[in-house]
């Protein structure tokens, strides 16, 4: 098993298991496509020290599958201070399964001191210390995302169990890419898609409520390997929903995670 989400392999990026969702073993968990597109719109041109990424959303068009990918990144507005890109994951094959857009803004002191500044601390949540360790019961080969590449501790005991909103503490064990450090925008972007996961309100064995979108907003990336999301999902008789986290870390808010719903009657 890699130790890592992706492996560079030239043009390529070669999956590990650890990628595995939820749904299909053959198919990725949305996470890693979210913390890869991240990685690389954040990295673009050397834009991860001069920008900040503010906002990232990837639709997920095709289930992507455990095989070599590419990911083609499009400049589709390079402005001095905003800065819009897209990006592209195709399978090897050149099937399009993904599309992301990265909104990046321009670091500069604009004079404010954040310490005078009325904003919200810590969230009212039980740290991670507090919390309960997390261990599912879920029947997947080993090295699904949610299995092993996160250590996942349940600030209300009811993360990926009861039914309702839960907020649960994630820590990232491995990295996006080989190799490679894991950085505190991977940290939270790998907790992105698991708002629907642990505030799922319908029984596994009567609905899946699978998102073909995942959009994160940040203002700021967590200060150690702790995120939380605080998520709660709303499910419609029609056919859709959505869910919607905030995310934080020890010192309070960092941003936050919505994904469209597709709710579906078990066969």
């Amino acid at each position: 098993m890699l130790e890592a989400m992706f492996e560079r392999d030239g043009p390529h990026l070669v999956p590990g298991p650890i990628c595995t969702g939820p749904w299909d073993p053959a198919v990725m968990h949305g996470g890693p496509p979210l913390a890869l597109c991240g990685r690389v719109l954040a990295g673009h041109a050397g834009g991860s020290d001069e920008f900040h990424l503010a906002r990232i959303t990837v639709e997920l068009v095709r289930p992507i599958p455990l095989a070599p990918l590419t990911v083609e990144v499009i400049e589709t507005r390079m402005a001095r201070r905003i800065q819009l890109l897209d990006a592209v994951v195709r399978s090897g094959d050149g099937r399009e399964l993904a599309f992301a857009r990265a909104m990046r803004i321009l670091r500069a002191d604009n004079g404010l001191d954040e310490a005078t500044i009325d904003m919200p601390g810590p969230l009212d949540l039980p740290g991670p210390e507090e919390s309960t360790v997390f261990r599912h019961d879920y029947r997947l080969a080993p090295g699904g995302f949610y299995l092993d590449a996160f250590e996942i501790r349940s600030c209300d005991g009811r993360t990926f169990g009861p039914l309702g909103a839960s907020a649960a503490w994630f820590k990232l064990l491995v990295p996006v890419f080989a190799g490679e450090d894991i950085s505190p925008l991977d940290r939270v972007l790998s907790v992105g898609d698991f708002g629907n996961g642990i505030s799922n309100i319908t029984p596994r064995s009567s609905h899946v409520y699978i998102n073909p979108d995942v959009s994160v907003h940040l203002h700021r990336v967590p200060i150690d390997h702790w995120v939380v999301s605080d998520a709660v999902t709303h499910a419609r008789s029609a056919g859709f929903g959505t869910a919607s986290a905030v995310l934080g870390d020890r010192a309070g808010h960092l941003g936050v995670a919505n994904q469209s719903l597709m709710v579906q009657q078990q066969p």
